[in-house]
């Protein structure tokens, strides 16, 4: 790892961001051709990336069976069960409830419903994320959608990962598509062919992915910037530094991913810093650690020290906090039960994890009765009168002539 100070990991956060920005040419090129040119721009755009001649985008029925004949032995559907069982627990308690004010005036709801269809982004490159199909399908269920498209990218046999197809159907999901990079988020986007246009589209990816949602926000919804990985590990002298280098270790060997230690104990900094993982370490007392956690906005924390709560009760910009020496972020890529989707690049300052939240959105209905509009009559007329709307207040008022 490379010590760094302040300014010099500021700098190397701000070159990231630049990096990923970068790409955004190309992409908006990518999400261009796909709009204009439909499903035969996506057969190009995948010959070019992918290396991979498709003739049909959507995994077969036989595919799908053939996958779950080859994946899912007796073992590995318990396994799944087991683990998707914790998320749907977890999930279950995100949903938010709706509510009501009824009084002599009228009646207010607010209305929970979710978001149709909805589409699911799950990367295969340097990994079949199996677990993303459990931390994303599982929490769309919960919150009540029913149609889930999944969009995955082609091995150079030209078929689907199995494990994902497997996974995602042993969840109740059978409309998959072999498509994958900034392709595959424009064809949910806007639809192609028989890949639907979706509402929503979540999942993270690499930075052509990432540059992808950025880009169609608007024309659909999304979940947060979930880019190449990321952790910030706080350590003072009470850690273990082989637990340290582990954690550290096991988020720089995702593919651009970003490994930062922040430690008041220079024995540990030096330590660290020879142990040849790619990364930057940083010495900092916990007040200034505390600045620079907020300035990274680290999309994973995780805190090994003395008394943690007195960092971690101050911490707001991070997309999950994880405790103490036995709580890897392993453990919330896997099991834990919230959904490891996370923002990146610094996002969790304003945007927050994958949740059954993210699939629901809500409206508000009214019911109003004559002398509840009577009673309310001079103050919307004085308002509307304040605003310049004059039909405004005429819509009260005609009412009640």
């Amino acid at each position: 790892m490379k010590i760094v100070d302040k300014g010099g990991l500021a700098k190397v956060l701000a070159e990231r961001q630049k990096k990923f920005r970068r790409v955004e040419i190309q992409v908006a090129k990518i999400i261009s051709r796909v709009k204009e040119g439909g499903e035969a721009a996506l057969r190009e755009l995948t010959r070019t990336y992918d290396g991979v001649e498709i003739a049909d985008f959507r995994v077969s029925a036989s595919e799908i069976a053939q996958a779950k004949k080859e994946f899912l032995s007796r073992e590995w559907q318990q396994r799944l069960e087991r683990v998707a069982g914790r998320i749907r627990r977890f999930a279950e308690k995100e949903v938010p409830k709706g509510f009501s004010i009824a009084e002599r005036s009228g009646k207010m709801e607010r209305v929970y419903v979710s978001v149709e269809p909805v589409g699911i982004y799950i990367p295969a490159g340097t990994a079949p994320l199996v677990s993303t199909v459990l931390m994303a399908v599982v929490p769309a269920r919960v919150a009540g959608v029913k149609r889930i498209v999944i969009a995955t990218p082609p091995g150079k046999d030209g078929k689907a990962n199995r494990a994902v197809v497997a996974t995602a159907a042993f969840l109740g999901v059978t409309e998959i598509y072999k498509i994958g990079g900034a392709q595959a988020i424009a064809a949910l986007a806007f639809g192609a062919g028989r890949i639907p246009k979706v509402a929503k589209i979540v999942g993270p990816g690499n930075e052509y992915v990432s540059a992808a949602k950025r880009l169609l926000y608007g024309i659909v919804d999304l979940d947060c910037p979930a880019g190449p990985s990321e952790v910030v590990v706080f350590a003072d002298k009470t850690a273990d530094p082989c637990f340290v280098k582990a954690e550290l270790a096991s988020q720089a060997e995702h593919r651009n991913g970003l490994a930062v230690l922040i430690t008041p104990d220079r024995r540990l900094l030096e330590k660290i810093a020879g142990a040849g993982i790619e990364g930057f370490a940083i010495y900092a007392e916990r007040e200034k650690a505390l600045s620079l956690i907020e300035m990274i906005a680290p999309e994973h924390l995780v805190v090994m020290a003395d008394k943690p709560e007195m960092l971690v009760g101050k911490i707001k910009s991070a997309g999950a906090i994880f405790i103490g020496d036995y709580t890897p972020v392993a453990v919330g890529d896997y099991l834990a039960g919230p959904s490891h989707i996370l923002p990146t690049s610094g996002t969790a300052v304003s945007f927050s994890g994958l949740s059954a939240l993210t699939f629901l959105r809500s409206f508000a209905r009214l019911k109003w009765d004559k002398p509840g509009l009577k009673e309310w009559a001079e103050d919307i007329s004085a308002l509307a009168d304040l605003e310049g709307l004059p039909e405004h207040k005429s819509s009260i008022l005609t009412r009640l002539r």
